[in-house]
Order: structure tokens, then sequence, then C-alpha cells
């Protein structure tokens, strides 16, 4: 593959590949110091996971903003660092027998500010980086690493956690960032922007600038919708799923725990082929298509658990990790080609932050239609409204877009900068 011989890329990719195990770790690790070595209970538990999400809804225009005004590549060097830092005052508060409850928010309110801004930057960076027509290939690379992540992950961390504790288990998370760090600070490529400070332009009239892009651009707006309306109903239907499982088809542990180890080997697939499927049926239809098809899933999980119950599951799951990385992988790397590099910060951390409030309130909406129409038809309602965020790409460009925009890969010796504007993107029937 193109990217096969960037060793820069293949820098960030290992750094990331680390990170994103190391994090699996803390996910499970720090709510676990919580419940058994503080003596927390479900509010603690669901304050951690409220401050590992907020800072996108409330700081990634901030974080957008920043990277487009100075070295992307420095934010995420700063940003590994604090994380290695916050991390690594767990197990030494835990040694000195000082670790607190307060501490524990601090420490997860601190790392999610972090990832916050290292994820606007590294998602900016990306494109300057390698090149727009090898976007595909690298956030399919990356995303396969998430993917990895997440299903052996959690695994590794209850592992860890078994022979080193909780506490201890957190240094390992701590020295995947400064593996990241490292991993950064070894990479020859440096941003080309010009300087913002030859600019004279205010904070606001930037930050509107980046709103006026991504909304003023038809494929941008297009997918922007699209991707609120979709990551809305999934999220609604990702919260019903897993009690549909216990309570209705009154499943075990370990059969809910495989049915989910099942997607996750298939969201590995469906990384995997994502760019030989857009060969065949065109990229704007793959993102209608996958959006239809996984909205189609949540609807027909009732349906196949009557059915099959434990197998209708999985087949289900199968299906839903199957196409959610392919429509995740388009909509990032087409964002990414056709927004001008300038403006790539301001414009992620607009939209991250309305994802991630996409997201917020959809697990919030699926609980509380949970209890309201019941499970099926809770269910069916989430399916429908990612049905429709797909369908909602029909009414502009983006189903027209055959390919993604293609650009000049900067080199690993004398990096160009590549952007592309939304024209770039190859359009037919």
């Amino acid at each position: 593959m193109a990217l096969g011989r960037h060793s820069d890329f293949n820098r960030l990719w290992f750094g990331q590949t680390v990170s994103n195990f190391g994090d699996k770790i803390s996910l499970l690790a720090l709510p676990t110091l919580a419940v058994v070595f503080l003596d927390g209970g479900a509010f603690e538990v669901g304050v951690l996971g409220a401050l590992r999400f907020l800072p996108f809804l409330l700081l990634a225009p901030v974080a957008g903003l920043i990277a487009d005004r100075v070295s992307r590549r420095t934010v995420m060097i700063v940003a590994d660092l604090g994380r290695f830092v916050a991390l690594g005052s767990i197990p030494l508060a835990f040694a000195l027998d000082s670790v607190t409850m307060v501490h524990v928010y601090i420490v997860a309110g601190l790392s999610g500010i972090l990832t916050t801004f290292f994820e606007v930057s590294y998602q900016s960076w990306l494109p300057q980086l390698i090149g727009t027509e090898n976007l595909v290939e690298g956030n399919t690379k990356l995303q396969i690493s998430r993917s990895l992540a997440e299903a052996v992950g959690a695994g590794a961390g209850g592992a860890l956690m078994q022979v080193l504790g909780a506490a201890r288990a957190i240094t390992v998370d701590a020295f995947t960032f400064l593996i990241s760090l490292v991993a950064l600070l070894i990479i020859r490529h440096r941003d080309t922007r010009a300087r913002v400070e030859e600019t004279k332009a205010s904070a606001k009239a930037e930050m509107k600038e980046g709103l006026k892009t991504l909304f003023g651009n038809p494929v941008l707006r297009g997918l922007f919708t699209a991707n609120v309306v979709v990551n809305l109903g999934a999220a609604m239907g990702d919260a019903l799923l897993i009690v549909y499982a216990y309570k209705v088809l009154d499943l075990s542990p370990g059969q809910v725990g495989a049915a989910f180890a099942v997607m996750s080997v298939f969201v590995i697939v469906g990384a995997v082929l994502s760019e030989q499927v857009t060969k065949v049926l065109t990229v704007g239809r793959t993102l209608v298509l996958t959006a239809v098809v996984l909205g189609a899933g949540y609807i027909l999980v009732p349906t196949g658990g009557a059915v099959a119950g434990f197998v209708g599951l999985i087949v289900v799951q199968a299906v839903i990790g199957f196409v959610s990385p392919m429509f995740d992988i388009h909509v990032l790397s087409l964002v990414q080609g056709v927004t001008p590099n300038e403006q790539m910060g301001r414009v992620s951390g607009a939209a991250l932050s309305a994802v991630y409030g996409a997201l917020s309130l959809g697990y919030f909406a699926g609980g509380a239609l949970g209890e309201t129409l019941g499970l099926t038809g809770a269910l069916a309602v989430a399916g429908a409204i990612t049905i429709v965020g797909g369908l909602t790409l029909l009414r502009g460009p983006v189903a027209s877009i055959k390919e993604m925009p293609g650009g000049d890969a900067p080199g690993d010796a004398d990096p160009a900068e590549s952007s592309a504007g939304a024209d770039d993107a190859k359009v037919g029937a």
C-alpha cells in the first residue's frame, strides 16, 4: 500500500496503536479503582464517564481554533505529556496511600480535556502528513488499531489489574502515552501553514470562518448533518442493545460478551474492506448504504432475537460491526479531503462537538424511550433515525461522489502541504 514506506505515518500509527491499547486499560481501571478501593458507586462511575466525554462537547471548538493557530504536532506532544503526568500521578498517590476520589476525578477530567485537544489536532494534521489521496488508507489503518484495542484492550486491562492491581495497571497506560510522545518527537514532518500571527483576525472571527466553511460547503454540510443524525440513532440503539439482550433474550453475561466480541471482529473486517467496497459502490453510495444497513440492524434485533435468540443477536451484531467502520472511515476521510487545511482544526472541532453532543443525547434518549415505548419500539425508533441520517445524503452532492479527492502526497524528507476544496471530490451519477 502507498503508506507502507511512509516512515512518518508509520511512527504515528505505532504511537496511536500503543496508546489506544493503554486507553482501554484506564477505561476499566479508573472505575475499578473508584469502586473497589474508594468505595464508590454508580454515581461516581457515571461522573467518571461524563468527565471523559464532556470536554469534547464543550471544548472541541476551542481545540480546533488552537489547532489552526499553532503547530498541531506540538499540541499533540503536549497532550501526550500531560496525559502521562496525570495518569502517572495515580499509582504514585496509591503508593503513598493518599489517592482520593477527587484526585481520580481530576485525572479523568484532565485526561478528557487533553484527549480532546489531541484528537482535534490529530484529525487536522493527518491530511497534511500523508496527502489527501492516502486518507482512506491512513484512516483505515488507524481504525483497525482502534478496533483491535476495543476487542483486546479491555481483556488485557482486566488481566493486568488481576496481576498488578488497578492503580499499577494505570501505570502501563501512562507509559503508552510516553511511547506515543516519543513517536511524535521522531516524526520529521513539520507544519508548513502560514503562521496565524501574521494575520490580525480575532478568535471570534476565525471561529465564524470555520463555521461558515462547515455550513457553507454543501459536501461538508451534508456530511455533518448525516453524521450527527446517524450517531444520535446509533447511540440510542447501543444503549438499548445490551438491555434487550439481558432482559428480553435472557442471555448470560458470557453470551452477551461473545456477541460483542463477534461485533468487534467484524468491525476489523469492515475497516479492512472499506476501500474495496467504495471501488465497487462509489464513496457516496457506500455512505448512504452503510447508514441504512446500520439502522436496519437495530430494527432487526427483536426479529433476530425472536427467531434465533443468541444466534440472531450475533448475526445482527456482525452486520452492525461490519458497516459501522465503513461509514466512519469515509465520513472522516471525505471531511479531511475537502476542508481547506488551514481551517481543518476549526471545522473538525465544531463537528466533533456536535457529534459527541449527539452521542450523549442518544444514550440518554435511548434509555428514556426504552422505559416509555418498550425495548422493541425504542430499537425501531433508533434504527429509523439512523436510516434517516443516511438518507439525508441523497438531498445533496455527497451521494454522487465517486471517489475521494486526490492530491500530492507529502514526502518523508520534504513534505508538502496538501489541502483540497470541495470541488476536488469526484462527483458523478
